[in-house]
């Protein structure tokens, strides 16, 4: 499926220790890859090292995204152990249900510093590597969110479309440098992301029925940035939903307004 595509590449995945970021470590080490685990929570990041497994190919950072020097250490660490850098994945993220009445500066700042920065910082750190080299491959996690205005959902829409307004713009200013960038903007996956608030205890929300898993999710990343890089909008529906808000916006507008009145939630990653 990915054409030997990352058999023996050094790839970094942060938010590594759940979900989606799990199940591409998984994904790249059954493909060949030698990964690096970033994640902010030691505990489940030792846990997710054990689960996979294969040491010799498996490593492991503790990195806080929000912070610069965190996230180049972790860049440098990589380079000291593999000598190169070939996939960064700024997977990293929080959600954001929350209507724009009761955010506070404290909620926009937070969202900003671990969505929109976490992504800055990585691309930031390893961009120099990857110009070195002569070669690269950038892939930034964002969301339906950063393509559709879901409503109720205004910071965190905002980082996602920074985010891919952002790759966009990268992976046509990189390209005669070969290096690639895409960004991954799924529908519903079930991960703890449902549960964890933009500030806040952990609470008992489950992800919709509707969600597809972080594997299905993992497996639709990977195979679309062996094709091209780009915007990479999964699960089919979302992709048609996109569609749609394009050619159409208005009668997507109103779907949206009634979805909104409903209480659901069709966005977190």
């Amino acid at each position: 499926m990915y054409n030997n595509e990352f058999d023996q590449k050094v790839c970094i995945v942060t938010g590594a220790a759940s979900g989606i970021g799990f199940a591409l470590a998984e994904t790249l080490l059954d493909a060949g890859a030698f990964v690096c685990l970033a994640d902010r929570d030691e505990s489940a990041l030792l846990t997710a090292a054990s689960r996979l497994g294969s040491p010799s190919k498996v490593s492991s950072f503790v990195v806080d995204v929000t912070d610069a020097r965190q996230v180049s250490t972790l860049i440098v660490f990589t380079l000291e152990q593999s000598g190169r850098i070939d996939f960064l994945f700024n997977n990293a993220g929080i959600g954001g249900t929350l209507p724009i009445t009761e955010a506070t500066l404290e909620h926009w700042q937070r969202i900003i510093d671990v969505n929109l920065w976490g992504v800055i910082h990585g691309i930031h750190a390893v961009l120099p590597v990857m110009r070195q080299q002569g070669a690269g491959h950038i892939v930034n996690t964002a969301s339906i969110s950063g393509l559709l205005p879901i409503p109720g959902q205004a910071l965190y829409n905002t980082t996602k479309y920074a985010i891919v307004g952002l790759s966009e713009s990268l992976r046509i200013e990189l390209k005669s440098e070969n290096i690639a960038v895409s960004v991954a903007c799924p529908g519903p996956v079930a991960s703890s992301i449902w549960g964890k608030p933009i500030i806040g205890a952990r609470t008992d929300r489950q992800a919709p029925a509707t969600a597809v898993t972080p594997q299905s999710a993992a497996l639709a990343i990977l195979s679309d940035i062996t094709r091209a890089p780009g915007i990479i909008v999964f699960p089919s529906r979302d992709l048609w939903g996109w569609r749609m808000y394009r050619w159409v916006p208005a009668l997507v507008e109103r779907a949206l307004r009634l979805l909104r009145g409903t209480g659901a939630n069709v966005s977190k990653e």
